[in-house]
């Protein structure tokens, strides 16, 4: 009786097994087998070099350089630890920090794992030479991103960083993987998909413990497209030179179709390095100052109260006020930077003297709702639409706006302040470039572009918007910029070489701090051929440095 309870019991099992191997490999076989190939193949990444960044003369201002990395292949290596306590010494640096890089980069035993990168040639040659005596470490050339430029093109180039978690959420279906490098910032982010090319790659076999039998097929990396900037690198450099350790920004524009010819900011940082430091600088260097500083822009924005009043016909180009030094608003008394006054002012002299007086008056016959309305198209309050990221708007106030978000009338007083640029109003210096522009190629609104063409296709220019202001306003405004230099409060940038037209500014900055500086203009007076605006953080009267530094910029170009 047992023995046939266990011969039952046998056969049950035997049926069972026989079931279990049939739905195994007869039912569920193509799937395993599927599975089983895919774990026996690996992909090795290779990635493609970066397109290069050219100026509009065609001079690279980010392109690939050669760097020593030292790697290991850990199916090829006993111990690599061992390894690892040796390299550190001819490499001169600690052994936790090649652990921690081995941790961090490894992949499988069969992919070359970077334990560190920018390596001397001569330690490299050294490692070369050991290489019977350390087994699976390889010496490999690197291409890395090199800035020649470095600190005068950072903030138009950008930089390039490896990928992040949340970067390879968004991106990992356009073709995006893990340890790529991407552009993080600039003309590097923008047109990433371009600059980065195609990654190459290895299809590698595998045995059972993940160590390399056979390569089964590879495909060559295809180099990113290359990429022409409309700006001129050496205008950039020379700007660079001047505003170096200048808090501030300066910006150099075709008036006509916005190609942005130079974009500096300060101070700056070395894209060929890290930015740890840079990240925690209390002088915020990786700031884009011209397209992400907010300020008032001071006397510079009498150029849109002058347009303002000559074109809503609340003044005339003969209107007159007299200038006491300084003006009675209710009970406040408003000032002019002249305590001794003006005396008589037209338009003309008020923007070549930069009359305070004389625009309270515009400003109190205006009033908040039509400056609003002409600042606002003037391009003030809203992005210019320049090809770079983090671009800000600036602030543009209005009597809606006080009244409802601070709970206050808008006085008197707020429009007169308005009207010479300060207040609640602040503007990126690109907007007022773009403002001036405007004024020199006859009442058209451009859009700035830094980006001229990829793979030698050129780009479409940006929108341009047609303001329809009347020509004679308009060359009313120039003789006054005209005047601000031959004879007015720009007169350092006169030059011998080419004439200048300009306005200069100088506002608040509150807590008792020096001023702000400001100096815009065109060249020449006659036939704009460039405009440019110049702005220093605390650096004091607009006519003073601000000003040199344009005139010394203006005549660079035009001895190019």
């Amino acid at each position: 009786m047992r023995l046939r309870v266990l011969h039952a019991i046998f056969i049950i099992f035997f049926l069972f097994l026989v079931a279990c191997l049939f739905y195994l490999q007869i039912i569920k076989g193509q799937v395993y087998e599927e599975l089983s190939h895919r774990n026996s193949i690996r992909l090795l990444n290779i990635p493609a070099p970066r397109g290069v960044i050219y100026d509009r003369s065609g001079i690279p201002v980010a392109d690939n350089a050669v760097s020593f990395g030292v790697f290991i292949v850990p199916q090829e290596t006993k111990d690599p630890d061992a390894e690892i306590k040796k390299l550190a010494g001819i490499l001169s640096v600690s052994e936790s920090l090649l652990k921690r890089n081995y941790k961090r980069n490894y992949q499988a035993p069969f992919a070359p794992c970077e334990l560190m990168r920018n390596v001397p040639k001569e330690k490299g040659i050294i490692i070369e030479e050991m290489k019977l005596d350390m087994p699976g470490v390889l010496v490999k050339e690197i291409p890395v991103r090199r800035y020649p430029y470095a600190e005068a093109t950072a903030h138009l180039t950008g930089y390039v960083g490896e990928i992040s978690k949340k970067e390879l959420e968004l991106l990992r279906s356009y073709g995006y993987n893990l340890k790529d490098f991407i552009g993080k910032d600039g003309i590097e982010r923008v047109v990433d998909s371009y600059l980065r090319g195609r990654n190459g790659g290895m299809q590698i076999q595998v045995d059972n413990r993940g160590r390399q039998v056979n390569v089964l097929n590879s495909r060559k990396p295809r180099p990113g497209k290359d990429i022409t900037l409309n700006i001129d690198a050496r205008l950039q450099e020379m700007l660079w030179k001047m505003m170096k350790g200048r808090p501030g920004a300066a910006c150099f524009m075709d008036p006509y179709n916005g190609e942005v010819l130079a974009l500096v900011s300060s101070p700056s940082f070395d894209p060929n390095n890290s930015l740890g430091t840079a990240l925690t600088d209390e002088g915020e260097p990786l700031l884009n100052r011209v397209i992400m500083g907010q300020y008032p822009p001071g006397s510079l924005f009498k150029i849109a109260i002058a347009l303002s009043g000559l074109e809503s016909g609340k003044i005339g180009l003969e209107t007159t006020f007299t200038c006491g030094g300084k003006l009675k608003i209710g009970a406040a008394e408003f000032n002019c930077w002249n305590r001794d006054g003006h005396g008589p002012m037209d338009l003309r002299h008020a923007i070549t003297e930069s009359c305070n007086v004389y625009f309270y008056n515009v400003g109190l016959l205006l009033g908040v709702d039509i400056i609003h309305q002409y600042a606002a198209k003037l391009g003030f309050g809203k992005r210019t639409g320049i090809d770079l990221y983090g671009e800000n708007q600036g602030f543009l106030p209005s009597r809606a706006w006080k009244e409802k978000e601070a709970g206050s009338a808008w006085y008197a007083g707020d429009t007169a302040n308005l009207s010479i640029g300060q207040g609640f109003l602040s503007v990126t210096p690109l907007q007022v470039l773009r403002m001036i522009a405007c004024v020199a190629n006859g009442g058209e609104l451009v859009e700035p572009r830094v980006l001229r063409s990829i793979e030698g296709v050129n780009l479409d220019a940006g929108e341009s918007i047609k303001l329809k202001l009347e020509k004679e306003n308009i060359d009313a405004v120039k003789r006054g910029m005209k005047g601000v230099v031959q004879e007015g409060t720009g007169f350092r940038a006169w030059s011998n070489i080419v004439s200048i037209s300009g306005k200069t500014g100088t506002s608040q900055a509150g807590g008792g701090l020096m001023t702000h500086a400001w100096f815009g203009g065109f060249a020449s007076s006659e036939k704009p051929e460039i405009c440019f605006v110049v702005f220093l953080e605390h650096g004091g009267s607009g006519g003073d440095i601000a000003a040199i530094i344009a005139k010394k910029a203006v005549e660079f170009w035009f001895k190019r």
